[in-house]
């Protein structure tokens, strides 16, 4: 069980998940906990600072900021005190951009808002390189396909970027977002929006 009840999609406020329950996202930046049931099976961080879309003004496709502002905070360049301060630089300085921001924030962008950090990554590939990463409670940052709402019934191709900073024998955790099955990160993890900026398969870590 999750102690979690936040979730920011790229064009709604709320998300009915696969169980049929509505995660609905956070109002201000906060520490967040995983509740976990057998404590010797979790790997990875015990807490993190999370930020989401509604921490700063451009909430329908802001997430690439959100997952920055976490890591970054996380890593020690941000200040979490200055928790909106922190977002509003971002969305002035380096602004969704896909686009035209229209369709979020590429990879470049936030390989972009490193750099302005002096903060290295380094491409973490499949599923054991998250685990490897979580291991050393070095948290991912993932782009993973979620529907952008839909057209004539049909869904239209989306994503959100997430942090993931923990996992166990059945889920992984993530900011901005809900606990996800490996199977279920695996088949997001290869849609056409993670494709489009070449996050398909792949995360993004702290270089050691």
């Amino acid at each position: 069980m999750i102690t979690r009840t936040t979730w920011m999609g790229t064009i709604c406020d709320s998300l009915r998940v696969p169980c049929g329950m509505i995660w609905k996202i956070s109002q201000m930046a906060r520490i967040i906990r995983p509740t976990i049931t057998d404590p010797s099976n979790y790997r990875g961080l015990d807490w993190i600072f999370e930020y989401t879309n509604q921490d700063g003004a451009l909430t329908t496709w802001n997430c690439g900021q959100a997952a920055a502002a976490t890591f970054l905070t996380h890593h020690g360049a941000m200040d979490p005190v200055q928790a909106a301060r922190n977002f509003a630089w971002l969305e002035k300085h380096h602004a969704p951009d896909q686009l035209a921001g229209w369709f979020g924030t590429g990879r470049r962008r936030i390989e972009c808002i490193m750099r302005s950090f002096k903060l290295e990554l380094t491409e973490v590939h499949g599923v054991a390189g998250i685990q490897q990463q979580l291991d050393r409670k070095n948290p991912v940052m993932l782009m993973l396909g979620m529907s952008h709402g839909k057209f004539l019934s049909f869904d239209l191709p989306g994503g959100h970027w997430m942090v993931a900073y923990g996992y166990d024998s059945r889920n992984v955790h993530l900011t901005n977002g809900w606990p996800m099955t490996w199977d279920e990160i695996e088949a997001r993890w290869h849609g056409l929006a993670a494709s489009w900026i070449r996050m398909n398969g792949r995360g993004l870590a702290k270089r050691p």
